[in-house]
């Protein structure tokens, strides 16, 4: 089973999307360090995930999540029923990352191994929020802390979470 790794970002007040895209400018060293951590790495999403304009993807592969059975991806992305059958299908790999959206997080967040967080310090209107997680299950590996993000001046976070031994 590969180490599961989620990677997202959220406001203050646990936003994580508003109509299917971000509700900030995209933050550019959120962006950089995203790629960064990411690099190499094989990625599963939920549909909607899949469908936002603000789409990442691996070029090693990505398995988007959809209960419905005729659903067409495109090349570079395969289809999965459910978190357990992707599991399945990169049971190989040494890491994954799980992208989102809100019901993937919900599912991934009780087996994650860690939680790459970037967390902007405002609040925002939104439909979809980062699940709360037992966060004394976790401790905290690192922390940067940003005044301001280049594009808009968004002061943010950047955590990374490993779960505790048990």
């Amino acid at each position: 089973m590969p180490k599961i790794s989620i990677i997202a970002a959220m406001s203050q007040n646990w936003v994580i999307g508003y109509q299917n895209q971000l509700p900030w400018k995209p933050i550019a060293e959120d962006w950089e360090n995203l790629h960064s951590v990411t690099a190499g790495k094989k990625m599963i999403m939920g549909r909607k995930s899949y469908e936002s304009p603000h789409r990442v993807f691996s070029p090693l592969g990505n398995i988007v999540l959809t209960t419905n059975p005729d659903y067409q991806a495109e090349s570079g992305f395969e289809i999965a029923a459910n978190l357990t059958e992707a599991l399945r299908i990169y049971a190989s790999e040494v890491e994954i990352f799980i992208l989102g959206g809100e019901q993937v997080f919900k599912e991934a967040i009780t087996i994650a191994d860690k939680i790459h967080l970037t967390i902007v310090h405002q609040d925002f209107i939104g439909d979809t929020f980062f699940p709360k997680f037992p966060e004394d299950d976790f401790e905290i590996l690192q922390r940067t802390d940003f005044q301001k993000d280049k594009e808009n001046g968004l002061p943010f976070s950047i955590i990374v979470y490993q779960r505790k031994a048990p």
